[in-house]
C-alpha cells in the first residue's frame, strides 16, 4: 500500500514574520535646526576681524616705510586731501541741520568720502612731498570719528568704512547718525559735530 506524505505546512507565525518591517529607529542625536541669527553673528565676526586684519596690515605697511632708509617711496600727490576734507565737513554740515539717519543715498555719499579721506591720509603718510595737512592733527580727527561712540562693539569709523557702496544700511549705524543729530540740536555749539567741524575748518587753516 502506497503512502504519500501530508504537504508541508508552515509553521505558526511564519506568515505574519515574512511580512513584519521592523521599526525605523528615531536618530539619537536630533538634528540642530538652522539659526538666522547664529549665522548673522558669525558673519558679522568675520567682517569685524577683517576690517581688524586690514588694520594692522596698513599699520605694518606705514611702519615699513617710515623705517626704510632707501627712500625708494615715490612721491605721490596730495592735493586730493584738502579737498576731501572740505567734502567730509560739508557732509558734517548737512547732519548738524537735518536728521539723515533713514536717508540711505546719504549715508552712502558719507561712507565714500569717509574711505576717499582714509585713502588720502594713507598715502599721504607715504608721500615725500611737504604736507599740506598737518597728519598728527588729522590723525587725531580720524581716530575721534572712528571710535565714535565710545563704549560701543562696532563705532562710526567701522561702518563708513565697511558699507561704503552697499544699498543697505545696518540699525546701529542709523542709530549712531540720529545720535549725533539728536546731540546737535541739544548742545549746538558744544556738539561732537561742532567739535568735528572746527577740527576740520583748524586743518584747513593751518
Amino acid at each position: 500500500m502506497t503512502f504519500f506524505p501530508e504537504p508541508l505546512r508552515p509553521s505558526e507565525g511564519r506568515q505574519d514574520d515574512e511580512y513584519r518591517v521592523n521599526p525605523i529607529e528615531a536618530d539619537p542625536q536630533p538634528r540642530e535646526s538652522f539659526n538666522i541669527e547664529e549665522f548673522e553673528e558669525l558673519e558679522r565676526k568675520k567682517r569685524v576681524n577683517l576690517y581688524g586684519a586690514f588694520l594692522v596690515y596698513f599699520k605694518k605697511l606705514l611702519d615699513r616705510f617710515d623705517t626704510s632708509k632707501q627712500g625708494t617711496a615715490k612721491a605721490i600727490s596730495n592735493e586730493g586731501l584738502p579737498g576731501n576734507l572740505k567734502e567730509f565737513k560739508v557732509l558734517l554740515g548737512i547732519i548738524q541741520d537735518l536728521d539723515q539717519s533713514e536717508n540711505s543715498s546719504f549715508c552712502q555719499q558719507l561712507s565714500e568720502a569717509w574711505v576717499r579721506l582714509l585713502q588720502d591720509a594713507q598715502v599721504s603718510s607715504i608721500s615725500k612731498r611737504s604736507q599740506e595737512i598737518d597728519l598728527k592733527k588729522l590723525s587725531l580727527l580720524m581716530t575721534d570719528i572712528d571710535h565714535y561712540p565710545p563704549n560701543e562693539e562696532h563705532r562710526l569709523g567701522y561702518y563708513l568704512s565697511n558699507y561704503a557702496g552697499e544699498t543697505w544700511l545696518p540699525l546701529p549705524f542709523r542709530d549712531i547718525l540720529k545720535q549725533l543729530f539728536s546731540d546737535h540740536v541739544v548742545n549746538q555749539k558744544n556738539s561732537i559735530l561742532s567739535k568735528w567741524v572746527q577740527m576740520i575748518e583748524d586743518l584747513l587753516q593751518s
